[in-house]
C-alpha cells in the first residue's frame, strides 16, 4: 500500500492579543522540531513528541494530521483512524489527509470505507495517481474485475513506469479472461522489475497459457529452487513446446520426489514418456495419475488408448467403460469402448456402445458399419440389414455395406440380389478378396460352377495366399 504524507506545517491563524500569538508560535515551533524528527529518520521519538501535542492540544490540526500519518507508517492503523477522521473533519479538503484516512480504513479492513475517501479525492484532484491505485486493488479484491481495469489503466496513464500497477492490471484482465491483454500487463511489469520474481511468474505463466515460447525466460527467471509446482509444471511443458523433449523429460524426471502427489505432474511426465517412445515409463505414470486422481477423464482416455495400442483390449474396455460413464458425452470415449470391446470378444458391449454413437451422429458412416458387422454375427440379420442399408443410402457405392447387404440376400437365399450385390462390391472395390469369395460361393449356388470358379481364380491372382480363395477353388475343381 502506498502512503501519503500528512502537511509538513500547518498555517494557524493568530489571534488578537500578544501572548496567545506568542504560545501559538512555540507550538508551531514545537510541531516543526517533532516534524523534523521524522525527517531525520528518529520515527519513535517524534511519534511521542506528536503525542505530547496532541495531549496537550487535541484538537491541534497538525498534531492529529500527523500522529495519524506516524500511527498509520508504523502499522498502528486503529490507533490513525480516529486521529484523521477528526482531522478530515476540520479541513474536509485536505488530500494527503484524505488518503490517509482512506489507507487506515483499507488497513483496518472498511473497503467501502476506503474506497469513499479515494474517489472523493479524484472529484478534488482527478490526476491523482495512489487513489486510483488503490480503489483498483479494493474492486479486484470484491471481484468487480471492470472497475478494477478502468482504475488501474487510469493510474498507469499517470505513472507509466509503476511495475505494480501493470501487474495488477493484468491480474484484473486475467480474471476477465483476457488473456493477451493479461500477457502485455504482466511482461510490462517483470521488464520494468526485472529482480521481481513474482512478476517473472506472472509473465510466464501468461505467457504458458497462449503457447507462447516466450514463456520459457520468464519462467526459468520464476524458478527459483523449484517448489512453486505451477512455475515448475509450465516450465516443463515449455520446454515441450519448444521442441526440447530430452530437456522437458529429463526436467520432469528431477521433480518426480518433490511432485510425487500431484496428478497433473505425472500426467505430463505421462505424456511425455509416451512422446519420446518410452511406452511402458507413460503406462507407469498414468496408473500414478489415476492412483492420486481416480476419475481424471484425460488419464483414463490415454492410458486407455496406450493399452489398446498394446493390445491389452480387456483393461482397455474396462478404462474406457468408466470414461464413458463419467463423461456420457464423450462420442470418442464410445467409439474407444466400442473398438476395445470388439477387440476384447465383449461384442455386446460393442453393439451397445456403438448404438449410442450412431444415435447422437448418425453420420458416422465407419461406426455403423462395425456395428452393423457385429450384428451380423451375432445372428442380428434384420438388424445388420438396417444398419447396411442405412450406410447404402448414403454412399450406394460403399464396398463393405455391399458385401454386407449381399451376406443378408445369401442368408435369406435371395440369390440374384446376393449376387447383384457382391458384383457391385468388387466393381467399388476391386480388391476386396471377402466379396470374390461370396460372389464364388453364391453362383455356385445358383448352379453356374464354371463362373464361380473363373471369380476364385481372378481373386487368387490378387490375393495368392488367401487360405479361403485357395480352398474353395480347390473344392470347386474337384466336384467339377
Amino acid at each position: 500500500m502506498r502512503l501519503f504524507r500528512a502537511l509538513l506545517c500547518c498555517c494557524v491563524f493568530a489571534v488578537a492579543g500578544f501572548s496567545f500569538a506568542q504560545d501559538e508560535r512555540a507550538f508551531e515551533k514545537r510541531v516543526a522540531d517533532a516534524a523534523a524528527l521524522y525527517k531525520a529518520g528518529k520515527q519513535d521519538e517524534a511519534i511521542k513528541a506528536f503525542e505530547a501535542l496532541h495531549a496537550e492540544s487535541p484538537r491541534s490540526y497538525d498534531a492529529l494530521s500527523w500522529l495519524g500519518f506516524l500511527y498509520l507508517r508504523t502499522d498502528e492503523a486503529g490507533k490513525a483512524v480516529p486521529l484523521l477522521e477528526q482531522a478530515i473533519a476540520q479541513h474536509p479538503s485536505d488530500i494527503e489527509v484524505l488518503n490517509n484516512l482512506g489507507n487506515a480504513y483499507l488497513a483496518t479492513r472498511q473497503p467501502d470505507r476506503a474506497l469513499e475517501k479515494y474517489q472523493a479525492i479524484l472529484k478534488l484532484s482527478p490526476r491523482m495517481f495512489e487513489p486510483h491505485y488503490n480503489s483498483g486493488t479494493i474492486y479486484l479484491a470484491r471481484k468487480q474485475y471492470a472497475q478494477a481495469v478502468s482504475e488501474f489503466q487510469a493510474a498507469t496513464r499517470l505513472k507509466p513506469d509503476d511495475a505494480f500497477t501493470h501487474n495488477n492490471l493484468g491480474v484484473a484482465f486475467e480474471a476477465r479472461h483476457e488473456n493477451d491483454r493479461a500477457a502485455a500487463e504482466f511482461i510490462k511489469a517483470a521488464e520494468l522489475r526485472p529482480d521481481n520474481r513474482t512478476f517473472a511468474r506472472n509473465a510466464g505463466l501468461a505467457l504458458a497459457r497462449l503457447r507462447k515460447p516466450e514463456a520459457l525466460g520468464y519462467l526459468e527467471k520464476a524458478l527459483g529452487d523449484g517448489s512453486d509446482s505451477a512455475v515448475a509444471l509450465a516450465l516443463g511443458e515449455a520446454y515441450a513446446r519448444a521442441g526440447r523433449r530430452e530437456d522437458a523429460l529429463k526436467y520432469y524426471e528431477s521433480l518426480r520426489s518433490i511432485e510425487a502427489k500431484n496428478p497433473t505432474f505425472w500426467f505430463n511426465l505421462a505424456v511425455l514418456r509416451g512422446a519420446m517412445g518410452k511406452t511402458p515409463e507413460a503406462e507407469q505414470a498414468y496408473r500414478r495419475v489415476l492412483e492420486l486422481s481416480p476419475n481424471d477423464l484425460d488419464a483414463l482416455n490415454n492410458l486407455g488408448l496406450l493399452l489398446f495400442r498394446g493390445g491389452k483390449f480387456e483393461e482397455a474396455t474396462t478404462l474406457f467403460d468408466k470414461l464413458s460413464g463419467l463423461n456420457p458425452s464423450s462420442i470418442a470415449a464410445k467409439v474407444n469402448l466400442g473398438s476395445a470391446a470388439a477387440n476384447a470378444g465383449q461384442t455386446a458391449k460393442a453393439i451397445a456402445a456403438w448404438k449410442e454413437v450412431i444415435r447422437a451422429e448418425p453420420s458416422r458412416a465407419a461406426i455403423r458399419l462395425q456395428l452393423a458387422n457385429a450384428l451380423w454375427e451375432q445372428g442380428d440379420v434384420d438388424g445388420a440389414r438396417y444398419h447396411y442399408l442405412q450406410i447404402l443410402a448414403g454412399n450406394k457405392d460403399n464396398p463393405e455395406a455391399l458385401n454386407g447387404i449381399g451376406l443378408c440376400h445369401l442368408k435369406a437365399n435371395k440369390l440374384p440380389q446376393a449376387e447383384a450385390a457382391f458384383r457391385s462390391a468388387v466393381e467399388a472395390k476391386p480388391n476386396y478378396i471377402a466379396a470374390y469369395n461370396n460372389l464364388a460361393i453364391t453362383l455356385e449356388r445358383m448352379k453356374q460352377p464354371v463362373e464361380a470358379i473363373k471369380i476364385l481364380e481372378k481373386a487368387q491372382k490378387i490375393a495368392p495366399d488367401d487360405p479361403d480363395i485357395r480352398a474353395n477353388l480347390e473344392r470347386m475343381r474337384s466336384s467339377g
